[in-house]
C-alpha cells in the first residue's frame, strides 16, 4: 500500500480507518533499527564491530569499553523523502489515475549522550546515559490525481486530493555500561526506555463524489507508546580485526490512541483506547571489521529483524494483528528481514589533526509489503562522509541516499476509506527516494 507504516495505531479507530492504519510499503519511514552518528552513516551503517566513539551504545553497547576519556556526543539529522506513483489502474481496468509525486523534509537532533570511563578492580569500565530519536515520524504522503474512465471516454474525470500528515516520533532513553573482561573481550548492555508520541491526520476529497457533489473523508488520531527493553553486546578486538554481536530483546509496550473520523458519506465516529499493547520485535546483529595497511578500515554487518512478531493486541473488539499489514499474525504478509551493510574508512593524518574519508553501501529490506500484490520492498543505500578529528574534538558529516521501487495498492475514494482497504481502488508502481544528512560533534575531556 502507498501509505506509511507508522500507523498501526489507526486500526484502533475501527474498520472505517483500516486503510490508513495498516502499514505497508514503508515508503516514507524506514523501520530498520539503526544506531546514530555521522561516522557510522558514512560507513553505510556497518558499525556493529567498530563502535568506538560516543554513539557506540546505539550500535553495540560493548563498544563503550573502548572509550578512554569522558565523551559528550551530539548528532543532528536531516531527511528529505520523495515518492512517485505511476501506472495506477483500478483492479478491473475500468479506470486510470494520473501519476503524481509527493515529498517532505524533516530535521531534528537525533542523538545525545555522555559517557564516563573508569576502572574497577583493574577492569576498564564505561557507563553512559543517552537519548536517541529512533524514529522520526514526521512528514506527509499524498497529492492530487484524477480518476479517468477507460471504457467511457465521455465520462468527466474525478479530481482527488489526499493527504496523510504525521507528526511526532519514538525516542529511546538509555542507560548503558560496558566492561573490558580481557585485553580482547568486552561485554556491554543497555536498558532502554521507549517513549513514543505522534499524531496523524488523513484527508481525502473527491469532486464530484459518488452522489454528484463533493465527498470528503477526514480522520485524526493521537497515539502513545511506553515500554522498556534491554540490549546485550559482545565485542572482540585485536590489532588487525574486530568482531561484534548485539541482541535487542523484544518487549510489550503500552499503547493508547484517541481519535475521530468524519465523512460526508458516513456518521461521525470516535474511539479512545487506553490499555492496548504494542509488541516491538527482537533484533539481532553481527559484524566484522578489518584494519588494513595505509590506515584503511573496512567493516560489514548483518542485522536480522523479526517483523512477523510485530503485533498490536488488546484493542477492544479487534483481535491481535500485525502492525505492518493489519492482518492476523498467522495470516500476515509481513516478513522477517536481514539487512547487509558494508563500509570503509581511510584516515588522512596531518599535523595535529586527522581527516577521515568514508564510503558505504547497504541492502535494507523492509518487513512490510502490500498484502494484495505482495511485492517486497528492498531499499538500497549508498553513503559518503568525512570529518575533522583532533584528540579532543571530532566533527563528522555524512550523506546517505536510499532508494527503492515496488508495486502496491492505494485508496483513492471516500468509500474505500470508510469500508476498508480490500479490494483496493488502484494498483500501481511506487518509486521512493530519500536523502539523509548526519552531522556529529563529539568532545573528549582531556
Amino acid at each position: 500500500m502507498f501509505v506509511r507504516p507508522r500507523a498501526a495505531a489507526l486500526v484502533a479507530l475501527g474498520t472505517w480507518m483500516a486503510w490508513s492504519s495498516v502499514a505497508s510499503a514503508q515508503n516514507d519511514v524506514s523501520l530498520n533499527r539503526a544506531g546514530s552518528g555521522a561516522r557510522a552513516a558514512g560507513m553505510g551503517n556497518a558499525f556493529i564491530a567498530v563502535s568506538d566513539d560516543g554513539t557506540a551504545a546505539s550500535w553495540n553497547p560493548a563498544g563503550l569499553a573502548q572509550l578512554r576519556q569522558p565523551e559528550f556526543s551530539l548528532v543532528y539529522g536531516l531527511s528529505d523523502r520523495h515518492l512517485q506513483l505511476s501506472a495506477l489502474r483500478s483492479t478491473d481496468d475500468h479506470f486510470a489515475y494520473t501519476a503524481h509525486g509527493t515529498g517532505d523534509t524533516s530535521n531534528s537532533i537525533d542523538f545525545a549522550s555522555a559517557a564516563m570511563p573508569f576502572t574497577i578492580a583493574g577492569k576498564p569500565l564505561t557507563v553512559q546515559g543517552g537519548w536517541q530519536r529512533l524514529y522520526q515520524l514526521s512528514g506527509q504522503v499524498g497529492g492530487s490525481t484524477r480518476r479517468v474512465g477507460l471504457l467511457d471516454a465521455s465520462a468527466p474525470p474525478v479530481a482527488i486530493d489526499r493527504l496523510d500528515r504525521l507528526e511526532g516520533g519514538i525516542d529511546v532513553l538509555s542507560v548503558a555500561g560496558a566492561v573490558k573482561l580481557t585485553g580482547h573481550v568486552a561485554l556491554g548492555t543497555s536498558v532502554n526506555f521507549w517513549r513514543g508520541d505522534w499524531n496523524e491526520t488523513v484527508t481525502l476529497v473527491e469532486e464530484p463524489g459518488p452522489s454528484g457533489s463533493t465527498a470528503f473523508f477526514s480522520a485524526h488520531s493521537e497515539d502513545r507508546v511506553r515500554g522498556t527493553n534491554a540490549a546485550l553486546g559482545l565485542l572482540l578486538t585485536f590489532p588487525s580485526w574486530s568482531a561484534g554481536i548485539v541482541h535487542h530483546w523484544p518487549f510489550w509496550a503500552s499503547y493508547s490512541t484517541n481519535g475521530y473520523r468524519r465523512s460526508s458519506e458516513a456518521p461521525e465516529g470516535r474511539v479512545n483506547v487506553t490499555d492496548a499493547r504494542f509488541r516491538f520485535p527482537r533484533s539481532f546483529g553481527v559484524g566484522g571489521a578489518g584494519r588494513l595497511p595505509r590506515r584503511w578500515t573496512i567493516a560489514a554487518s548483518l542485522t536480522y529483524d523479526d517483523w512477523t512478531d510485530a503485533v498490536i493486541d488488546g484493542v477492544p473488539g479487534i483481535p491481535p494483528f500485525n502492525f505492518l499489514d493489519g492482518m492476523a499474525p498467522e495470516l500476515t504478509t509481513s516478513r522477517d528481514t536481514v539487512s547487509l551493510n558494508v563500509g570503509a574508512e581511510h584516515l588522512v593524518v596531518l599535523d595535529g589533526y586527522v581527516i577521515p574519508l568514508r564510503l558505504g553501501f547497504g541492502w535494507e529490506p523492509q518487513g512490510g509489503m502490500d498484502p494484495i500484490v505482495r511485492d517486497p520492498i528492498d531499499y538500497k543505500l549508498a553513503s559518503v562522509g568525512a570529518g575533522y578529528n583532533t584528540n579532543t574534538f571530532k566533527l563528522d558529516a555524512a550523506v546517505q541516499l536510499r532508494w527503492a521501487g515496488f508495486d502496491g495498492t492505494a485508496p483513492f475514494s471516500v468509500a474505500r476509506l470508510i469500508e476498508g482497504p480490500r479490494p483496493p481502488d488502484a494498483i500501481g508502481h511506487a518509486s521512493g527516494r530519500e536523502w539523509r544528512v548526519k552531522v556529529s560533534a563529539i568532545y573528549r575531556l582531556p
